[in-house]
């Protein structure tokens, strides 16, 4: 199949990137501003806020009535875990773009995926105990076959694209769907994503995917996991892919596309390109970021840094936890309060551009400070023992050596 070509702007160094503190809506129309106040009136509504403006109170009530069991503490919870170390306007904007800036719709599907978060416990088990689990003495079968998938080498991030967002290969033909049940393979699948997610950063929030088929059988093929990858990523992680390279299929593959092509929304449709050589994956990706098996200079091979013994400790240090936790509540609160007198300002006066700076500032403490919370929540993961993702939150797509 002929290549499909898009244009790409080249970065002075997309090996390298420090999360900046950009404000991640400043460029949106005044119709998206004010759509976004509207976002916002609601999200503060379902956290307990009382919000004297009346716009559709239905909605409200609406989206109060899709919370499964959550009290308006548990939603706003939950939805500041779900916000990490961005500018928390950034995962709204997501929701917003996926459904064409239909409030109505995005914050359905935005509570949607919340409400999903608590379901598979994805703080708890995804993020909390991650790769931990391969330092227990004796594993369960869907702890075993998770970490195998992470010793196997059949994906992980290495380098950037010329938009400066990260590459994440899978090498498919290391696949074999008998080798471990569903749930252990959509753990590592979600757990991969909630990695990648801390690599991201305006304007480089999206990422870029390579699925190396090279060697591909019908024996590798996962129509479970592929129809698990694209539920996850149009439902719940939307806006997260920027750009899908699908490398070298076989004739046999074609069958497959033709069923898989079928489950895809035409948004993450348009981001699929075919490739076949190094010429045409050098459209996508510079050389220095390519690996010398697809052409390109890096010589660097996967190799998995198994879990060390007290890597996690801080996880144990509750009062410590509790402690940064607080702050973060409290820079929260002040978000909020900022936010509740942003929402009534019109968009772009002097007044909305002042709350707006406030709400950027009190942005970039936040991000400050999960970066402080995060070793008391997250458990190490490979990116963090091979030197990828720093302390502070910095990013070194070609930090393991």
């Amino acid at each position: 199949m002929a290549t499909q070509t898009m244009t790409a702007t080249e970065a002075p160094d997309t090996t390298t990137l420090q999360v900046v503190d950009i404000d991640s809506s400043a460029e949106l129309t005044k119709s998206e501003q004010l759509k976004m106040q509207e976002a916002w009136l609601h999200l503060l509504r379902l956290c307990g806020t009382s919000v004297a403006h009346d716009t559709a109170p239905e909605l409200t009530a609406h989206l109060t009535s899709m919370l499964t069991n959550k009290s308006p503490e548990s939603f706003r919870e939950t939805l500041w875990n779900f916000i990490l170390a961005e500018h928390p306007d950034a995962p709204v904007l997501r929701f917003m773009r996926a459904r064409k800036w239909d409030v109505r719709q995005a914050m359905e599907m935005l509570v949607s995926a919340l409400n999903w978060r608590d379901e598979r416990r994805i703080d708890h088990d995804i993020i909390g105990k991650g790769e931990s689990v391969g330092l227990q003495s004796e594993m369960s079968k869907d702890d075993q076959g998770f970490i195998s998938q992470y010793q196997s080498g059949k994906s992980y991030v290495r380098g950037a694209d010329k938009e400066g967002r990260p590459l994440y290969v899978i090498k498919v033909r290391l696949h074999d769907p008998k080798n471990q049940t569903s749930e252990a393979m959509e753990n590592y699948v979600l757990h991969n994503i909630e990695s990648i997610k801390t690599m991201l950063s305006f304007p480089n929030d999206k990422a870029c995917l390579i699925f190396d088929l090279t060697g591909f059988g019908l024996k590798n093929m996962d129509f479970h996991v592929v129809k698990f990858l694209v539920t996850v990523f149009e439902a719940r992680y939307p806006e997260t892919l920027g750009l899908v390279l699908i490398h070298k299929a076989p004739f046999v593959f074609w069958g497959i596309w033709s069923i898989i092509k079928g489950w895809l929304d035409p948004v993450i449709a348009s981001k699929i390109n075919f490739t076949s050589s190094t010429k045409d994956l050098l459209k996508f990706v510079d050389k220095d970021q390519l690996h010398c098996s697809y052409g390109g200079d890096d010589t660097w091979e996967y190799k998995y840094i198994d879990p060390v013994p007290g890597e996690n400790e801080r996880m144990e240090q509750v009062e410590k936890r509790n402690e940064v936790r607080g702050d973060r509540d409290e820079l929260a609160k002040q978000f909020e309060q900022a936010t509740l007198s942003w929402l009534s300002k019109e968009p772009h006066s002097e007044e909305w551009k002042q709350l707006n700076d406030s709400r950027r500032a009190i942005a970039s403490q936040l991000r400050s400070n999960y970066w402080t919370l995060d070793p008391y929540i997250r458990a190490r993961s490979y990116y963090h023992r091979s030197g990828m993702i720093g302390a502070s939150g910095e990013v070194d797509f070609k930090a393991a050596k």
